[in-house]
């Protein structure tokens, strides 16, 4: 398959890879239909943060269509349209069981390897996802690949900061910095119900 793989500092390589494998039982591999950028890959293509191994396939931000199963998923099939977070997480550990899936104890962050240990990206044709039936989420018909691309990270991510503001009906929120988690996070508090809203950014 073609994906885009880093190799150091903005060098990154549009090239052919060995395709992805279900590699436990509870793993799905994902046929990409897009795929984002996100401000921590930019971090990353400048060497921001550094550690990652080169050759890694770049991006955790995908939608796809299931193309292969492994023998333990129950709650996906061929064909489904899912939506994943930016990591893996095996809905079974203390920090799954109280929500904070991210922290997850065996969860591993799409697009990032260092020594042979981690997950290839989304950046990628085919993406293999572990512990799918913990976290996945099927994309319902209605919402379009590119509108159901934003939920796995960017709004999110916005969303989550406007809730741990606790936002008030008819309150005023700042938000400082309005790049795309920014802008998610103006709309959460339009959402949680803020009257006043301040963007504060650069020029």
């Amino acid at each position: 398959m073609q994906a885009l793989t880093f190799h150091g500092k903005m060098t990154l390589h549009y090239e052919r890879v060995t395709d992805p494998e279900i590699i436990t039982p509870a793993d799905v591999l994902l046929k990409t239909h897009c795929a984002g950028i996100c401000g921590s890959d930019l971090h990353v293509y400048h060497e921001r943060e550094t550690g990652l191994e080169h050759g890694t396939v770049m991006g955790h931000e995908i939608v796809g269509e299931i193309v292969a199963l492994g023998k333990s998923v129950q709650h996906f099939k061929i064909g489904d349209s899912v939506f994943s977070p930016f990591t893996s997480n095996c809905g079974q550990c203390f920090y799954c069981e109280i929500g904070l899936t991210a922290r997850c104890e065996r969860g591993q962050l799409l697009g990032w390897r260092q020594n042979g240990v981690g997950l290839h990206g989304a950046q990628a044709e085919y993406v293999r996802i572990p512990f799918a039936d913990a976290t996945l989420l099927r994309v319902p018909e209605e919402i379009h690949a590119e509108e159901a691309l934003l939920l796995g990270d960017i709004l999110s991510t916005g969303y989550f900061c406007a809730e741990q503001a606790e936002i008030k009906p008819q309150g005023a929120v700042a938000i400082i910095g309005c790049g795309p988690v920014g802008i998610m996070a103006l709309f959460a508090a339009r959402e949680l119900g803020a009257e006043k809203i301040f963007a504060i950014d650069s020029i």
